[in-house]
């Protein structure tokens, strides 16, 4: 994020991303980001919200300042329904103290981990408030990410990912343990793909490890230039074909997951810590999810669909 409107013109390393824009507004770190699954919207900690094809900032909730650092957001959307939302958690243990929250839009439900060793699952209602469906504690694992795996027969599985512990837990519906994996890593982001059988770790002291879903065992490193030890977040890109990570330099590396060498190189041309980063792909909108979404576009809302 930038505060300044001097126009660049600038493409990644090997020419495959542009600068399209600066989303002006944010005032200080932004330590999470999150698009809306088609494009529209951007939204970043601090509450801040955009309108991509634009670049105009909308309304933003009311007092979320008061409840402190926003940590972790997400979009709450649901098949055939076009009202929105938003989930956030903040340092201060507003509704997600300190980690993460994880939406499965097919099932309905919210996954929300912090630091207080504690895991939750919810089902988001109608009027797009949370509903308690488990809520357990699992001693010494102080989780950083959260992801919705494979579908059983009750609903998704959970997987929680611990920081210092490395430890990587399996949850069913009912917050019960079903397997845990201990990486000897320690973990500053993660993202599961149950689709691809695949799943990426930020590990803090190398780069990013690929793990393979079923069976959770490793299957290549990438590298990744760093000067300090601090979370950067991963992501999948182009489907699971490439993976983008942050830096702790003022750069965003793009990997071909089949080969894992470096396929392109964003420079941000400033020498600081990329923490949050968010990817999506431009896609015509459906019929049946216009474009134009009334919560945040029409100018007579103060304070958007959130929960907190």
């Amino acid at each position: 994020m930038n505060n300044s409107n001097e126009p660049k013109t600038y493409s990644s390393t090997r020419g495959k991303y542009a600068l399209q824009g600066l989303l002006v507004g944010q005032k200080g770190a932004v330590t999470c980001i999150a698009v809306h699954p088609l494009g529209i919207f951007a939204a970043c900690g601090g509450m801040r919200i955009w309108h991509l094809p634009t670049g105009k900032s909308l309304l933003t909730p009311t007092n979320t300042a008061d409840r402190g650092i926003t940590t972790a957001i997400v979009w709450l959307t649901k098949p055939d329904d076009d009202n929105d939302g938003l989930a956030y958690g903040t340092e201060h243990g507003s509704f997600a103290s300190g980690s993460g929250t994880r939406m499965n839009t097919h099932s309905g439900q919210l996954a929300v981990v912090h630091r207080a060793e504690a895991v939750h699952r919810f089902v988001i209602d109608g009027g797009m408030s949370p509903r308690t469906i488990s809520s357990i504690t699992i001693r010494d694992h102080w989780p950083q990410a959260v992801a919705f795996g494979q579908v059983g027969v009750r609903g998704p599985e959970l997987w929680t990912f611990g920081r210092e512990d490395g430890v990587i837990y399996i949850l069913n519906d009912e917050g019960k343990i079903l397997k845990a994996k201990t990486t000897g890593a320690v973990i500053g982001h993660a993202v599961l793909s149950a689709k691809d059988d695949a799943i990426i770790l930020d590990n803090v002291s190398q780069g990013i490890a690929l793990y393979k879903l079923s069976g959770t065992e490793r299957i290549r490193t990438f590298q990744v230039p760093h000067n300090e030890r601090r979370s950067r977040n991963v992501a999948f890109h182009d489907g699971t074909s490439t993976i983008v990570i942050g830096s702790d330099h003022g750069r965003v590396y793009e990997f071909d997951r089949r080969t894992g060498q470096i396929s392109d190189i964003i420079d941000i041309r400033v020498r600081e810590r990329v923490q949050s980063i968010a990817v999506w792909v431009k896609v015509a909108t459906p019929l049946n999810r216009p474009a134009s979404r009334k919560t945040f576009e029409d100018g007579q809302h103060t304070d958007p669909k959130t929960s907190a």
